[in-house]
């Protein structure tokens, strides 16, 4: 008996070995399923010929009584600039020009970014990556699995930035092929933190389509962030131009 048992046990190890194989094979590429999102949101030669964006909007933080008009301008290759504007506590400004990261807040001051928070800043700078995910940009791009994303089924996708290492799990819709979610760790003034971002209501503007409400789960806090409008190709001359302030801290 014990020798069918073993015939028995070596059965079940190679179905269920073979079965998984072909569930794993069943799941797209990772870079089939960037790829459907991209045509989803207007497709790669239309955002190839964006070289800049302006996106405005809002942002709230409920459980604190917080909200704040937003601006963020973002240009090929590697520039952003974000100011939020909270009543009756000022202008917080970041922003990379290519070279420099930089912070300025009411609270803390101007500040030059350094280590982490400065690579952190150059990859949300990175504009055809954020749009188009060119392999070459990544050490990792992989499908994790089928996962329930803010009550929706979602592919997982993890992927790995090359350079600064950083790593994100990005949620794509099975249904619709665009991104409805990511995972994260931010560097901020107070260390890492985890978030959790959902990506909805996607709306279009020119020829693309971008998601216009933002809602970011940091600790106890819940941030909502809505845009209101999205420009291309418009980003002012001078808008990347350091504030005095900065400049000043540079040697």
């Amino acid at each position: 008996m014990k020798s069918f048992a073993r015939i028995a046990a070596v059965a079940t190890v190679a179905f269920v070995s073979a079965t998984s194989t072909v569930a794993a094979q069943a799941l797209p590429a990772a870079s089939e399923i960037v790829a459907k999102h991209i045509a989803a949101i207007g497709g790669k030669d239309a955002i190839s010929k964006i070289t800049s964006m302006v996106q405005k909007g809002t942002m709230e933080i409920p459980t604190m009584g917080l909200s704040a008009t937003t601006e963020t301008i973002v240009a090929a290759p590697n520039k952003v600039v974000s100011k939020s504007s909270i009543a009756g506590l000022g202008e917080i400004l970041q922003g990379f020009d290519g070279t420099v990261g930089w912070s300025v807040n009411p609270m803390q001051g101007p500040k030059l970014l350094v280590a982490k928070e400065l690579e952190q800043v150059k990859d949300q700078a990175d504009f055809q990556t954020g749009m188009l995910y060119p392999p070459e940009r990544f050490t990792t791009m992989e499908t994790v699995g089928v996962v329930e994303f803010n009550g929706e089924k979602a592919y997982k996708v993890r992927l790995v930035r090359k350079g600064s290492g950083r790593e994100t799990a990005e949620f794509f819709s099975v249904a619709t092929g665009l991104q409805i979610g990511a995972e994260l760790t931010q560097e901020s003034e107070m260390g890492k933190m985890a978030l959790t971002m959902t990506l909805s209501d996607y709306k279009q503007f020119g020829t693309i389509k971008v998601p216009t409400k933002t809602e970011t789960t940091m600790g106890a806090n819940k941030i909502v962030a809505t845009v209101q409008d999205v420009t291309f190709n418009s980003a002012p001359a001078n808008a990347f131009e350091l504030p005095p302030q900065v400049k000043a801290l540079i040697k």
